[in-house]
């Protein structure tokens, strides 16, 4: 068991063009992004590290993809797997979508007590009608709560729960890439280490043409972890990017339980 601030758990996420393999991409998509972490004494033990002292989410209330008003302490009694996401991402941040679906799949009629929540971390972009239309292109209209609200009140939030958001440009996130291996971040691959790691090829692929669809502009960097919260609004576990759906699964069942 660690005992962590929040802020060292969180993922910052670089972005720039990444040409995805073609076994991984079938031969027809670019994936698009870097992805370098800092999680303190985890990378020996797997992609995930548990709160020794559970971390409040004080409440926010913001609008989701359906329109309506969505106040977090309307989770409390559920586990929730929450992320932080932008639909003009792409590479790391429709991967994770794609992830936090098949979790939700794979937890069959446990389902019910689970909710998933992802932040936008580019509100000025991210209206309501495109989170729409990205939620209903992943599959996860019904599914989620992917929400969105005025950038000030987005900034106070991100304050709030200690995550990175910056916007980056173009030329920026390009001198990022060339010198990537300055600064120790690796290009993603389909390993233990990536952000397609447990996803097949077809999910990649159809997951891929989403991000396609949808990315464009400039790019934003920011913290990425998935946080499994408690049924009381705790967070008490982080996993960073490259966990699988079966790792997510896992941590969320250790709160399922009682």
């Amino acid at each position: 068991m660690r005992n962590m601030k929040l802020s060292t758990l969180s993922i910052l996420v670089l972005f720039g063009v990444v040409l995805g393999s073609v076994g991984y991409m079938l031969g027809s998509l670019a994936v698009v992004g870097t992805s370098g972490t800092q999680v303190a004494r985890s990378a020996s033990t797997g992609p995930g590290s548990v709160y020794d002292t559970p971390v409040p989410v004080a409440d926010f209330t913001l609008t989701d993809q359906t329109g309506a008003k969505f106040t977090f302490s309307s989770t409390r009694g559920k586990v929730v797997l929450m992320a932080f996401l932008y639909t003009h991402c792409g590479d790391v941040c429709p991967f994770s979508a794609a992830k936090m679906r098949l979790a939700l799949q794979q937890l069959g009629e446990s389902s019910k007590d689970v909710e998933l929540v992802a932040i936008s971390t580019d509100p000025e972009r991210d209206t309501v009608p495109q989170i729409a239309a990205y939620s209903k292109a992943l599959g996860l209209y019904d599914l989620w709560h992917m929400v969105t609200g005025p950038l000030p009140e987005m900034r106070k939030l991100y304050a709030s729960l200690k995550i990175t958001v910056l916007k980056a440009e173009r030329a920026d996130v390009e001198d990022t890439v060339k010198n990537a291996a300055d600064v120790g971040i690796t290009l993603p691959t389909k390993d233990a280490d990536s952000p397609l790691f447990g996803l097949t090829d077809q999910q990649i692929l159809d997951t891929g043409k989403v991000a396609k669809q949808f990315a464009g502009g400039y790019d934003i960097a920011h913290s990425a972890p998935f946080w499994v919260v408690d049924r009381s609004g705790n967070v008490r576990t982080s996993l960073d990017v490259s966990a699988s759906p079966v790792q997510l699964v896992e941590a969320i069942k250790a709160y399922l339980k009682g």
